[in-house]
């Protein structure tokens, strides 16, 4: 009867309430108090109580366990019988003698074999418990620990799963709401939820996005592509995220975003993926205007040099020799000029051929004409044997693989990165020694050029170069992007200077 009464509720205060009640009904007692044992603590706490003031219940209430009447019965796990507090010194206390409690009797709250509290019993006037009044009163003990053990693992199941319920919330309102688009997809590629932003990506309302094969969305080239994500995952083995993926809308425009997957897991069992991707179609595209745009400058740029080199060699050179020769037959044929002024004459023509020489030289540096005729190897040569002499640097120039000929577009773009370094070295790095290999293989081509000079500091990143006023090392990488190449460069003070140009095949 008094477990059925005690287990109507798993609310720990109705079912506090119904002990304390069922306590003085059955024991014809005045008093109940309950406490509950604070185990970190080592404390015990009144949860329940009633026959006494609430100054008494305050008083006792963080009894020390082992201490005092109560504290001894949590400690021991003993019953305890108090019948006269008039005449005991040693448990009771004067709040007790003032509430004039007379006998008390306390056992403790049991649960799964464990001491979680105590239950005391106590009356006004002088009492005799019996031995069966006392096992009445420890069994009625551990029902009440039972009971209120259970309200309490109740009472945090309940906790647990409103929190859960308010995390999931939260959750969904994020997972909704989220700028970056989020969806689900089992193992056969169905997806089987997403958001509001993925519906948005995928170019479909979300009723008809839900239960969709993500494969219909896929360009044929993505298949294999996202086949690999998969088995990786699935395999447990780690890979670069996020990664770059594109798909086709509904409507059969092309979208590219980054993409972030992850394997979502039950009790160790792979039931899916999420992944959460970001649009950068736009950014792409207007990288490709930008790179389209800046790649159209750089060949008008270049073919503006051709010209200007051409209309150097073929005019203003050809008018020049021209005018030298002139100049010689008058100096050497007119023999009435006086010795002062045949002098003055002579020197002229000194300067003319000296200038003759720096057209020629702005000409080859505008567009070797070698470039053009032979091609990237004999141009590089050239180069080489031209800092040699003009700037007294011991330089190598070494080829590895076999011989090519690339596109005129990528021989004018690996010309000016290797002239451009070239320069930077005569200028700036106070070498004295130079190499630039070119290493042509199958599916890449690699062109490292180095120096011993006296290196500098880098910035942090590669695109401050330019902030840093290394405005050539910054037109170097970005030539290089133009033709779909990287570009790294190493360099530390006192150590030299290597840059290193990649393009594919």
């Amino acid at each position: 009867v008094f477990s059925a009464m005690l287990s109507q509720s798993l609310d720990i205060k109705q079912v506090i309430e119904t002990a304390i009640e069922m306590v003085m009904e059955v024991m014809k007692v005045e008093v109940v108090l309950i406490f509950s044992l604070d185990k970190q603590a080592k404390e015990l706490r009144v949860t329940g109580f009633e026959g006494v003031k609430q100054e008494y219940a305050a008083a006792v209430d963080g009894m020390k366990l082992g201490e005092g009447f109560c504290g001894r019965v949590a400690k021991t796990g003993r019953p305890l019988l108090i019948e006269d507090t008039a005449t005991d010194t040693e448990l009771t206390t004067d709040d007790t003698r003032r509430e004039k409690i007379r006998t008390q009797l306390s056992v403790p709250l049991r649960s799964r074999g464990k001491i979680t509290g105590t239950l005391c019993a106590s009356t006004r006037a002088p009492r005799q418990f019996t031995h069966s009044e006392i096992e009445l009163l420890t069994a009625i003990g551990n029902l009440t620990g039972i009971a209120m053990e259970n309200a309490r693992l109740n009472n945090e199941r309940e906790m647990a799963s409103e929190q859960l319920k308010q995390s999931e919330k939260k959750y969904r309102e994020l997972f909704e709401h989220a700028h970056d688009a989020i969806w689900v997809q089992d193992l056969s590629g169905k997806i089987t939820a997403a958001n509001h932003a993925a519906a948005d990506l995928f170019g479909c309302p979300l009723p008809e996005l839900i239960g969709a094969d993500t494969q219909k969305f896929l360009p044929v080239g993505e298949i294999p592509v996202s086949d690999k994500v998969r088995e990786r995952l699935l395999a447990g083995q780690t890979m670069k995220q996020p990664y770059t993926k594109k798909l086709i809308k509904k409507g059969g425009n092309e979208a590219i975003l980054t993409v972030t997957t992850n394997l979502i897991s039950d009790n160790g069992h792979p039931g899916g993926f999420q992944f959460i991707g970001r649009d950068i179609t736009k950014e792409v595209r207007m990288q490709e205007n930008l790179s389209f745009y800046l790649q159209q400058i750089t060949r008008a740029h270049e073919e503006e040099r051709q010209r200007i080199s051409r209309d150097l060699h073929d005019s203003t050179a050809q008018n020049l020799i021209a005018t030298l020769h002139q100049l010689e037959n008058f100096c050497q044929t007119d023999e009435y000029l006086p010795m002062p002024k045949l002098r003055s004459l002579w020197s002229l023509h000194e300067q003319l051929k000296e200038l003759l020489q720096e057209i020629r030289r702005l000409s080859r540096d505008l567009r070797p004409s070698i470039l053009d005729n032979l091609g990237l190897l004999p141009a590089v040569e050239w180069l080489t044997e031209q800092i040699k002499v003009e700037h007294r640097i011991a330089a190598e120039f070494t080829v590895s693989g076999n011989e090519k000929r690339f596109s005129p577009e990528i021989e004018v773009m690996l010309f000016r990165i290797i002239q451009e370094a070239l320069r930077n070295i005569a200028k700036h790095a106070e070498a004295t020694k130079a190499k630039i290999n070119i290493d042509l293989k199958d599916t890449e081509t690699r062109v490292t050029i180095s120096d011993n000079g006296k290196g500098f500091r880098l910035p942090s990143t590669l695109g401050d170069l330019s902030r840093h006023g290394k405005l050539g090392i910054d037109g170097m990488q970005t030539r290089a992007r133009l033709v779909g190449g990287t570009f790294y460069v190493r360099s530390r003070h006192g150590e030299g200077t290597t840059i290193t140009v990649t393009i594919p095949a």
